[in-house]
């Protein structure tokens, strides 16, 4: 009996000691399965983490790529679309140019020469006929039209070539066309226009400099002539684009002074601008303001 009391709790002491080595060996199985699946899923989410890094490095470049060639496509849109206001600005300018011509040409009275119909009679003699599309509208001391010389027309037709080389981009063509009438008209006229249009060719040709200088000497020679407005409004644009707000407001200034410039267009873009760069007190901002409201049309 003292035997069986003995090996009875024995027994179950073994019992209970292999059970507990078992779960303890079960434990150890279960712990290397999850340390192996942690390191299983750890590698799955790096890869994947590298593998959606790859793909969001790939996506922003291609983003900076699309951003860049926006940017090259913006300038160079913007380059043709002020390439072609420009082209714009000279066909219209020419047009008035032709339009002042047909006016004056409009204003000056033809005249005719009286002749007595017997003597016309006796000596065959043609009548005089009105204006021919030759003539200048100068009158001679008798009173009779004077066409214009040779010299006169082919220096027409010379500007107009020159004019519609430029029109065509052919600005290096047009620039000698142009010289050559400023040479041959001088102080007239057409001598300023030809010596505009020169600044603008060296403009276009990437001269800035030298076609600052032309733009100059415009305002020099021509000081009440008809591109003294728009020489200066282009030189104040040429300041804004290099930045200098100092020379841009001294020639928009300008502008707004000059008698002839009063009533144009330009004048009053002038004022806006100066709005925007000039302070009450008078000193120029760091920053643009934005413009007020525009004025309803005056009906």
């Amino acid at each position: 009996m003292q035997i069986k009391k003995i090996i009875l709790p024995a027994f179950f002491l073994a019992f209970l000691w292999s059970c507990s080595s078992v779960t303890l060996l079960r434990t150890k199985e279960i712990q290397a399965v999850g340390d192996d699946v942690k390191k299983e899923v750890n590698v799955q989410m790096t890869q994947q983490i590298d593998s959606l890094r790859l793909i969001l490095d790939s996506l922003m470049e291609s983003n900076e790529r699309l951003q860049r060639r926006l940017i090259a496509d913006f300038g160079m849109v913007s380059g043709r679309f002020a390439s072609d206001m420009d082209k714009i600005d000279a066909r219209l300018e020419e047009a008035l140019y032709r339009l002042d011509m047909v006016v004056n040409a409009a204003r000056t009275p033809t005249k005719r020469v009286v002749i007595d119909k017997r003597e016309e009679m006796a000596t065959n003699a043609p009548p005089i006929a009105e204006q021919d599309p030759n003539m200048m509208g100068q009158e001679s001391g008798m009173g009779v039209l004077v066409p214009k010389s040779d010299e006169e027309t082919e220096l027409e037709k010379l500007y107009a070539t020159a004019r519609l080389d430029f029109q065509r981009s052919e600005y290096k063509i047009a620039f000698e066309g142009f010289k050559q009438v400023y040479e041959q008209a001088g102080q007239t006229e057409m001598g300023e226009n030809a010596l505009y249009w020169i600044a603008f060719c060296l403009l276009e040709t990437k001269q800035e400099d030298k076609g600052i200088q032309v733009l100059e000497r415009i305002l020099k020679q021509f000081p009440q002539g008809n591109k003294v407005c728009l020489s200066l409004f282009k030189l104040a644009q040429i300041s804004e684009t290099k930045t200098e707000t100092q020379n841009q407001v001294q020639y928009l200034q300008r502008l707004t002074a000059q008698p002839q410039c009063r009533e144009t267009n330009e004048a009053y873009r002038a004022i806006e601008l100066l709005n925007e760069l000039v302070g009450s007190d008078g000193k120029i901002r760091t920053q643009k303001v934005p413009p007020p409201p525009a004025a309803p049309p005056i009906h």
